[in-house]
């Protein structure tokens, strides 16, 4: 039956094209009314697509590709490419290996600092406690 082997291809690829939008969508923190906005279309409408009820054209998947700012391309690709660090310039939705290594050094000083106000805390809670005794 090539003809069935054809459709369920057919369904495969609308499943993940819907699947990858969404995604991709949440990856961004973006809201479904957001990009529906951004599409002149209903919040409805929109989520039909995502959910795969309803075939958006080209020219809509063109417009849906640039608002989470990939090709169309992305969404026929057949694995979604993973997050990765840019080295050298921040993208929407993305962290520079800067901008980890910022965060990084951050927490470490934030730890130092925390273990510095507990021992202080400790110490002056066993002066309090020292001077309730007497």
């Amino acid at each position: 039956m090539v003809l069935s082997r054809s459709l369920q291809d057919i369904c495969a690829v609308k499943n993940k094209v819907s699947y990858k939008i969404r995604k991709l969508r949440e990856s961004k923190d973006l809201k479904q009314k957001h990009v529906a906005d951004e599409l002149n279309i209903t919040e409805s409408a929109y989520s039909k697509i995502e959910r795969g009820i309803t075939d958006p054209s080209i020219g809509r998947l063109d417009q849906i590709a640039k608002i989470l700012g990939v090709t169309v391309a992305y969404f026929f690709q057949e694995t979604m490419p993973s997050l990765k660090l840019e080295e050298d310039q921040a993208l929407y939705g993305y962290a520079t290996k800067n901008d980890l290594e910022a965060i990084n050094n951050t927490i470490r000083q934030l730890k130092q600092e925390m273990a510095a106000v507990k021992k202080d805390m400790a110490a002056i809670h066993q002066a309090h406690t020292a001077k309730r005794k007497k």
